[in-house]
């Protein structure tokens, strides 16, 4: 494998409106050191502050990383300023907001210079990934809607608030793309960024330079963790080293979904995306990265974990329920901070899904089922020793054992279960389904149901309040699958709409799942409806869509698959959240024909 890189740093700016950085050259000089104590086979193109124009960072891209081919890796790391520009009219589809974010070259904002968009770099990279190489970038950045001087250094200039004089191409130096021929495609490279697209990203004096902070955690983790860490491992590691030194710097990773962010840094072989949760050291103390907004029960004190495959017992009890996260107390043993723990829940508080049919002694200890009482109305019958009957109706067979497909079911029941009864963003985001055409009319629902008679639809997302709010799509199958591919996660600006898919239709069809489709399986010759449910979550704070996660019942028993999930809280009036969340629900069923 050859790793072909692009590492550009930019203090110095030549436009007078643009202040000049301290710690860039000083990030992509370690990148660069990184790169070749770990590979000797690395091509690396360094462009230091007037070096990096506008110019050379496309051109740079286009023929330096252009070379790279199946089993070559691309990296491009940028280290300097971003900022926003106002949408262009012909690219509205691809936004949240009426910001698109950019990266400020050497001689950005000069005459006749304008930023690099995102979309432009996205299609240069993405064009890589096609000729089939491994590309990432890392982006220590700022994307923040205006820039503060503190005690410490940010990477952010004020935003455009008035649509670029462009030409209606993007990169008219590549010959141009029509802005009517660009649609948000398939995510193809993997992106590290400095933080949210609100956020500051900031500089230190760190081992005695300045430095920016994600680029000097994200080499931090490299080299504890070593070259074979994943992005999401890293990612996390980064994160913590970030929040212990500078506020309102969150790092970010995209994608979130398992895939491309489960390889090792700089590509390879897939690993197993894990347990889903990770015990780590925060800004707060040892916390869980998932909290109410996961399923986790607020203000119990029977809420534990324990880390995975450990060689004895290793507990923490959950002490304190957030939005995104929780805070958690270890119990007997002393966990290093420099490390992740992947965990499970070891207790969960009741209630769990009732079943009968099945001698209580088979889930006596599962922490999701348990033997219904003779009063109570069991949620899942066990027939015959083997069939499972559910109030969706009989479940499909399936490998694993009974107790193993009942905790597969009340897992994914769990999911569909999550709401907050008290949260004061009810309404506030508007889910719309439109057959056919994304201005055709949304279709009303009957009895709470959405019936729909096509076999494509538009899923439109709508903030209807006058702040942005994270927003997750999770598409919960008739085959007891949960998904978050239709729109794995993103803020949703004031007053703005988001697409499921990027305003790509959603087909449905009866064949075997495609990726980025939704799709069901029926044996012929049923013609029977095809059934599933749309759940909208939305919060005021980011949280990870990845805990979500649930493989179809074809893959219970497998141990590596499907993070454990819970029932939805049950809030107390002096328990809330830091921060308020809410969620949407949609039954839909498809009527199509044989």
């Amino acid at each position: 494998m050859t790793v072909f890189a692009l590492l550009a740093g930019i203090d110095a700016y030549a436009a007078k409106d643009v202040p000049d950085l301290r710690g860039c050259r000083n990030d992509v000089v370690a990148a660069a050191a990184f790169l070749a104590s770990r590979s000797t086979a690395a091509r690396v193109l360094r462009l230091h502050d007037a070096a990096a124009t506008r110019a050379a960072v496309i051109d740079g891209l286009h023929r330096h990383l252009g070379q790279a081919g199946p089993g070559d890796t691309a990296l491009f790391w940028f280290s300097g300023h971003g900022s926003q520009v106002r949408v262009p009219p012909g690219l509205a589809h691809l936004e949240t907001g009426p910001m698109m974010q950019t990266l400020v070259c050497a001689d950005s904002r000069t005459p006749g210079v304008p930023d690099l968009l995102d979309k432009e770099l996205s299609l240069l990279l993405d064009a890589i990934a096609g000729r089939g190489a491994h590309v990432v970038v890392v982006l220590d950045s700022c994307h923040s809607a205006g820039a503060s001087r503190r005690t410490v250094r940010v990477r952010s200039v004020r935003p455009s608030l008035r649509v670029a004089d462009r030409p209606p191409v993007l990169l008219p130096e590549l010959g141009g793309r029509p802005y009517a021929e660009v649609g948000r495609a398939d995510v193809r490279h993997v992106a590290l960024a400095a933080a949210r697209r609100t956020e500051l990203a900031q500089e230190l004096e760190l081992d005695g330079a300045p430095r920016g902070v994600f680029s000097w955690a994200l080499l931090r983790a490299l080299g504890r963790l070593g070259g074979s860490a994943t992005y999401r491992r890293l990612l996390v590691a980064a994160r913590v080293d970030v929040e212990a030194r500078v506020a309102g710097q969150v790092p970010q990773l995209d994608p979130e979904l398992p895939g491309l962010a489960d390889q090792p840094f700089l590509g390879g072989a897939t690993a197993a995306p894990g347990a889903g949760m990770l015990l780590r050291h925060g800004r707060d103390g040892w916390e869980l990265d998932a909290g109410a907004c996961h399923g986790l029960p607020v203000g119990d004190d029977e809420l534990r974990v324990a880390v995975v495959d450990a060689g004895r017992p290793r507990e923490a009890r959950v002490t304190r329920v957030l939005t995104e996260r929780s805070l958690v107390t270890p119990l007997g043993w002393a966990p290093d901070p420099e490390r992740q723990y992947p965990v499970v829940f070891s207790r969960v508080p009741p209630p769990r899904t009732t079943v009968t049919g099945l001698p209580a002694e088979e889930i006596q200890r599962s922490a999701f089922v348990r033997p219904a009482a003779p009063d109570e109305e069991p949620e899942l019958r066990v027939v015959g020793g083997a069939r499972i009957v559910s109030p969706e109706g009989e479940v499909p067979a399936g490998p694993g054992t009974v107790p193993q497909r009942l905790e597969h079911v009340a897992r994914w029941r769990q999911i569909r279960a999550l709401a907050n009864p008290l949260s004061r963003l009810a309404g506030a985001v508007a889910l719309e389904l439109r057959p056919g055409d994304p201005d055709a009319e949304p279709i009303e629902p009957e009895g709470g149901v959405i019936h729909l008679a096509s076999d494509q639809v538009y899923i439109r997302m709508y903030n209807r309040t006058d702040r942005p709010l994270y927003c997750v799509l999770l598409n919960l199958t008739s085959r007891y699958r949960v998904h978050a591919g239709l729109f794995p996660g993103a803020f949703l600006d004031a007053r703005s709409t988001g697409w499921a898919l990027g305003r790509k239709p959603v087909r449905i069809t009866r064949s075997a799942a495609e990726p980025g489709r939704r799709s069901w399986w029926r044996p012929a010759p049923t013609v029977e409806p095809l059934r599933d449910w749309l759940k909208l979550l939305v919060a005021e704070e980011q949280f990870g869509s990845a805990p979500f996660e649930l493989p179809g019942i074809d893959a219970a028993g497998d141990p590596r698959r499907g993070p454990i999930r819970l029932r939805g809280p049950h809030f107390r009036a002096d328990a809330e959240p830091a921060c308020d969340w809410t969620t949407v629900t949609v039954p839909m069923v498809t009527e199509l024909p044989q």
